[in-house]
Parts: C-alpha cells; sequence; structure tokens
C-alpha cells in the first residue's frame, strides 16, 4: 500500500503553525507516509527545518520544481522508485514525482546565500517523465495544481498514469487522455479529495499481468463518525489540540470591552439577559438549548482559543463590540439571540417593526458537512423553535423568528 500527500500542507510560520507543520508530519510517519509533495508555501517554514521534521518523521519529501535559482538543481528529491506487493506477491515498480505551482514572485534565501524559485511545472514534468517512465510500472505526480493546469499536464505530458492534487476544497475525479492519444495506451486518472484531512481518496489498481495495469478505480471515502478514530493516531492529535489551544490563549491581547462599546458608534451586543424582559418565553427556550452551552464544547475539547472555531460558538466574532476573546468579552461566549438576529443595543427603541427576522438558511452559516456533519434542518430548528410558524404565498411557509 502507498500513502501519499498532494502536498501544500503547511499552515503558516507562527508558532501555532510550525508546530501544526511538525505534528502533521509526525503522523504521517505514523501512517507509513511512501512521500509527501511540497507546495511552494511550504518553504516559507524554512527549508532546513522541513528537512530536519521530516528526518525524524521517515517521511520523504518530494519537490521536482522547487529548485536553486543558481543551479536550476531541485532542492529537495524531483522524484521516488518504489516497489509495492500486490495480492498473488506480485511486484509493481511505482515512480513518483512532485510538483508545485509556479510562482514568480517566490524567492526564498537560504541561509548560504542562495535563492529557492519554482521552475516551470510543465516543462519540468516534460523533461523527468519519459526517463522515469522507463524505471516504473506506475507513473503517479503529486501535485498543487490547479485542476485546469493539472489537466493541461496530463493532455501534454504523455505516460502519466495518476496525478494526485491538492489545491484547497477540490474533489474531482476523472479520467484525462494524453494528446495526441498513442494506440492502446490507457488514459490517464486525475483525482483531487479536497482539504482538512476529512477524506481520504482510494485508488485501486488493477494489473492484468506483470508490467502492465488494466485500469485504475478511484473511491474518496469520507471519515465520518461511523469510521473510529485511530488511538495511535488520536494520542497526537489530542496533545497538539491542546498546545495549539495554549499557543492561542497565550497570545490573545487583553482588551477593556466596556471602553470600547462605550465609544462605538455603531449597533453593539447587549447580550442575551437584556432580551429576557420582553422575550422571556423565548429566552427560556434559548437557555435550554445547546446554543447557551455552545462555548461548553469548545472548552471541553481544549478549542476555546481556536479562532476557526470560536466564530460559531460565540456571538458578534470579529464584528465591532462582538466576541474577541475569553479573557477580555467572556460575556458574549455562547450562540446568543444575537448572533442569529443582529446587534441589539438599538432596538426596540430606534429599530422596531422587521429587527430580528432570520432566514432558515441562516443556519447553515455555521451548520455546513463539514463542521456539523450531522446537521438535520428540521429536527435542529425543533430543538430551538421560539417562533411563530406563518404560511407563506404559494403554499410554501416561513418563519418570523
Amino acid at each position: 500500500m502507498l500513502w501519499l500527500d498532494a502536498g501544500d500542507f503547511a499552515g503558516d510560520n507562527t508558532q501555532a503553525g510550525l508546530r501544526n507543520t511538525q505534528t502533521l508530519l509526525d503522523g504521517m510517519g505514523r501512517l507509513g507516509y511512501s512521500a509527501a509533495n511540497l507546495g511552494e508555501r511550504d518553504l516559507l517554514l524554512g527549508v532546513d527545518r522541513l528537512q530536519e521534521w521530516a528526518r525524524q518523521a521517515k517521511v520523504p519529501l518530494l519537490s521536482s520544481n522547487l529548485v536553486y535559482q543558481d543551479t536550476g538543481l531541485p532542492v529537495f528529491p524531483a522524484s521516488l522508485l518504489k516497489t509495492v506487493t500486490l495480492s498473488g506477491k506480485r511486484k509493481l515498480k511505482v515512480g513518483i514525482l512532485g510538483l508545485a505551482r509556479m510562482n514568480p514572485g517566490l524567492s526564498i534565501p537560504t541561509p548560504d546565500g542562495r535563492r529557492i524559485v519554482t521552475a516551470d511545472p510543465l516543462e519540468t514534468a516534460k523533461s523527468l517523465v519519459a526517463p522515469l517512465r522507463k524505471k516504473c510500472d506506475l507513473l503517479i505526480v503529486l501535485v498543487t495544481l490547479e485542476p485546469g493546469q493539472a489537466r493541461d499536464l496530463a493532455k501534454q505530458v504523455a505516460g502519466i498514469d495518476l496525478i494526485l492534487g491538492g489545491f484547497g476544497a477540490v474533489e474531482i475525479s476523472e479520467e484525462i487522455a494524453a494528446e495526441p492519444a498513442a494506440p492502446g495506451v490507457r488514459p490517464g486518472r486525475m483525482t483531487y479529495v479536497g482539504n482538512q484531512g476529512k477524506k481520504v481518496g482510494e485508488i485501486r489498481i488493477l494489473a492484468a499481468e506483470p508490467g502492465a495495469l488494466a485500469k485504475l478505480e478511484s473511491n474518496t471515502i469520507i471519515l465520518g463518525s461511523q469510521i473510529p478514530d485511530d488511538p495511535s493516531i488520536m494520542d497526537l492529535v489530542d496533545k497538539n489540540r491542546i498546545a495549539i489551544n495554549e499557543i492561542h490563549k497565550n497570545e490573545a491581547p487583553v482588551v477593556d470591552a466596556e471602553k470600547l462599546r462605550a465609544v462605538w458608534e455603531g449597533e453593539s451586543y447587549v447580550k442575551a439577559a437584556a432580551c429576557k424582559s420582553c422575550h422571556e418565553e423565548a429566552f427560556q427556550v434559548w437557555e435550554g438549548s445547546s446554543h447557551a452551552r455552545a462555548f461548553h464544547i469548545l472548552e471541553e475539547k481544549h478549542q476555546d482559543y481556536n479562532p476557526e472555531c470560536v466564530g460559531c460558538h460565540t456571538t458578534g466574532f470579529r464584528r465591532g463590540t462582538g466576541f474577541l476573546n475569553a479573557k477580555s468579552t467572556a460575556d458574549l461566549e455562547n450562540v446568543q439571540c444575537e448572533s442569529c438576529h443582529g446587534p441589539g443595543s438599538r432596538h426596540p427603541n430606534l429599530i422596531g417593526a422587521g429587527y430580528g427576522t432570520v432566514p432558515k438558511e441562516f443556519c447553515v452559516t455555521c451548520h455546513t458537512p463539514d463542521n456539523s456533519p450531522d446537521f438535520n434542518e428540521a429536527a435542529y430548528r425543533l430543538k430551538i423553535r421560539h417562533w411563530e410558524e406563518k404560511p407563506a404565498t404559494g403554499g410554501a411557509s416561513a418563519s418570523s423568528r
């Protein structure tokens, strides 16, 4: 079995980004990754650092077109040959190349005064695929290219069996034949499986005879709740989650929220308790819902300082007078009334009829398939319903909240 990563896995060169990337490489090592391709952004972490982490994790890092400007030679190994045992103890020789996006503005200095740049990925592939093809039965190219660029690669460079791509949330699986197509040559396959590690791309290789491939079958496996977590990996994940949360906590600024609200000229957040006197029944429904304890869920998971999570577990995150962090604005923790209805400082005196109306589609801004895979609109709405349903024209229904 081959475990491969298409690349561009680094976050950033902040303390949290460095920790995440090192943990990711450690996890790849535990899983037995055969190779990982580098994206051009990964170099911002430092070549020496990446090489040392990869060595410790025993994960080969590849890149054919991240090169030294003065010589044009690759900084990391350009390719890799791997022998895989198929069923029946048959051997398959696999050649692997890595290609990063072309970035004309990239110029990374090295400690010895040299520069690292990106060479053209298409021209690089044209020079490397043919000689590697002679040494292997299956040729795989790992890319961080845009899908259109990957298609051009498959069409213009004959001999590629499989392109595994990483480009954000893009998910694609399709066959592409080189042009002009050679007689008897099977089309190659291009597969992208998205980001965030929530899906695994599986390629099944069907071999007709030694040295000949009959078919490549592609499948995407969603790592949902039905697939249990592996304890040998989760201890690494949990330690990293706690460490990253502590980093964000230590870096979080302390702000006098009351002074900020006092000088704010726009609508400000007044907190759920301010709504209770006029909307007592609605307040009680909210108080008994999971929305009222949303921040506690983050605390239990050590994610209460994770900026990617707090937005959907607090009120007004990254908005004027909204939630900043638990040190400064603890009174706006949880999904309070104004998370859906908007800032309420001018209600009811200046804002009357129409304030706070929320379309039902608003729920999916947080309850996305990635964040809330078990979300069922009808079932979830029953748990928080504190409004009257009003029939709409045309037989449809609308809600007034």
